[in-house]
C-alpha cells in the first residue's frame, strides 16, 4: 500500500514539474535582441516587439541579419539566454 502512495506521489510531482517546463516556453512577453544576434545594434539589449508566445510565434526579421529568435529580459536589465518560446 505505501509503494502504491509513493508511486503516486512521484508521479504526480514528475507530472507538475514537466508541465511547468512545457508552459514555461509558451508565456508571452517583451522579445528582446542581443549583440550576438544583432552585432550593430549599439546597446547590448534591445526591445523589438510584444511576443504572444507559442511556437514559432517569438521571432522577427532584422534587415541586413535575417530572422533572430527574441530572448527575455532579465531583472538586472540584460538579455537572457533564454528565447521567448522554443521554435
Amino acid at each position: 500500500m505505501n509503494l502504491k502512495k509513493i508511486g503516486l506521489s512521484v508521479t504526480a510531482f514528475a507530472l507538475a514539474i514537466a508541465g511547468a517546463f512545457a508552459t514555461n516556453s509558451r508565456y508571452p512577453g517583451d522579445g528582446y535582441t542581443n549583440l550576438q544576434q544583432v552585432p550593430s545594434q549599439g546597446s547590448p539589449c534591445v526591445y523589438r516587439q510584444y511576443c504572444g508566445g507559442g511556437f514559432n510565434t517569438c521571432r522577427v526579421t532584422i534587415s541586413g541579419v535575417g530572422t533572430v529568435q527574441l530572448l527575455r529580459l532579465e531583472s538586472n536589465g540584460t538579455c537572457s539566454s533564454t528565447v521567448l518560446s522554443q521554435p
